[in-house]
């Protein structure tokens, strides 16, 4: 039989990232609930519509666009998101690739989903239609083995590669802000996006509503209660930090008392 191809797919270094979307399972029924109940039974219908399913998906396409002048893959798949860049093609990928993430990360949890993930750095074939490799392995491996937490764990790899970047001094952006080391476990502070939004206070406050609703819904399942209560911990460690450097965080702008004040009570008790 003659090979209907005969072009070889090539390793090539890349940042892989494996996200899962918490307790995403459940919603899967919703949508497909959601889609039936509008219609009648009888007319049997080829296709129907959930709207939050697409907005689910509308929300990952929004987020994952502003990648897409760059060398970037994405899948999206049940709950799991996997995506893949080639920094070689633009140095600052390697800092937009965090950023994604955090964005992807507030965004999701804007409608009420919270992530875990892996991030890793390594060979890999990658193709429009195929993922193959070390660095997803570890990856998922990261996400399913080491998060633990809503956080986005990032390899010793995607730590090195990082490192070997010149990045810019006296910047609003530092490295050593995007990634927190704790118990020899790097993870990214999706919190730090704060830089890049508009709204600071609007941006904590809806990340508390959305943390406390997680408190409250999850009081009663210990196993899971205690990630979101480490998500409270690390969210109150956050704004701390971010007073107490908010000249060096937000160079260009300037905070009233009052401003601080309304940040503070941002806290979750």
């Amino acid at each position: 039989m003659e090979e209907v191809n005969n072009s070889k797919i090539k390793y090539q270094k890349r940042i892989v990232v494996f996200l899962d979307i918490l307790g995403f399972e459940n919603s899967l029924d919703e949508f497909e609930e959601e889609a039936i109940k509008k219609y009648d039974d009888k007319k049997s219908p080829r296709v129907i519509i959930s709207k939050k399913a697409n907005q689910f998906i509308r929300v990952f396409k929004d987020v994952i666009s502003l990648m897409d002048n760059y060398d970037c893959k994405y899948y999206l798949f049940s709950d799991n998101i996997c995506i893949t860049v080639d920094p070689y093609s633009n140095r600052d990928l390697a800092i937009d690739i965090l950023f994604t993430i955090s964005t992807l990360f507030k965004r999701f949890s804007d409608m009420g989903y919270f992530l875990r993930g892996g991030v890793d750095f390594g060979w890999m074939l990658d193709e429009d239609d195929i993922a193959l490799g070390v660095p997803l392995a570890q990856a998922y491996k990261i996400e399913s083995e080491i998060a633990i937490f809503p956080r986005v764990v990032v390899s010793d790899n995607f730590i090195e590669f990082v490192n070997d970047f010149n990045l810019p001094e006296n910047d609003q952006f530092n490295l050593e802000n995007f990634i927190i080391e704790s118990s020899d476990i790097s993870y990214i502070n999706t919190f730090y996006n704060i830089i890049r939004t508009d709204d600071k206070i609007n941006f904590l406050d809806q990340y508390k509503e959305q943390i406390e609703r997680k408190l409250i819904e999850t009081k009663s399942i210990g196993k899971v209660y205690a990630k979101y209560y480490w998500l409270r911990n690390e969210f109150n460690v956050f704004i701390e930090k971010y007073l107490n450097d908010i000249e060096y965080f937000e160079q260009d702008i300037i905070f009233t008392k009052e401003d601080l004040e309304i940040i503070n009570k941002t806290k979750i008790n």
